[in-house]
C-alpha cells in the first residue's frame, strides 16, 4: 500500500485523492471495515487528515496526509498496537525450543522473522 501511496504522490494527488483513489479498490475485508465498521464522521476525518509542517526558517504550512492515516488506521484496526507485538514476541523469542534437529530450519526461521520485527533486534540480549 506504500507503493500505491508513493505513486499517487509522485503523480500529484492530492491527499483526499488519493485516499479514494485506494479505498475505491478495496476489496474482501478491507471494503467491510470501510463501508461498515466505520461511520462517515471518521471516514471524512481520514479523507480530510492534516498535519501543520515548520520549515527551517520557521514558518509553517499546512500538509495533507491523508493516505499515511489511512495506513495508520488499517494498521491499528488489524495488526493491533505494535508495541504488544514486540512485548508478546519477546516471550517467545526467550522461551523458542528445537525439540528435534528437523525443526530447526523452522525455528530459525521463525526466530530471526521475530528479530527482526523488533526494533532492538540490533542490541545485545
Amino acid at each position: 500500500m506504500n507503493m500505491v501511496v508513493s505513486t499517487h504522490k509522485a503523480n500529484h494527488f492530492k491527499g483526499a485523492q488519493a485516499v479514494t483513489a485506494i479505498v475505491v479498490r478495496f476489496t474482501g475485508q478491507l471494503k467491510n471495515w470501510w463501508d461498515n465498521f466505520l461511520d462517515p464522521d471518521a471516514r471524512s476525518q481520514i479523507l480530510n487528515h492534516t498535519y501543520i509542517k515548520t520549515k527551517g526558517n520557521g514558518t509553517t504550512k499546512e500538509d495533507e496526509d491523508g493516505p499515511e492515516m489511512l495506513i495508520h488506521t488499517i494498521t491499528l484496526h488489524f495488526i493491533s498496537n505494535p508495541k504488544k507485538e514486540q512485548a508478546a514476541s519477546k516471550t517467545i523469542l526467550i522461551n523458542l525450543r528445537c525439540p528435534a534437529l528437523s525443526d530447526r530450519r523452522w525455528y530459525k526461521n521463525v526466530f530471526l522473522t521475530n528479530v527482526l520485527k523488533r526494533e532492538d533486534g540490533t542490541q545485545d540480549f
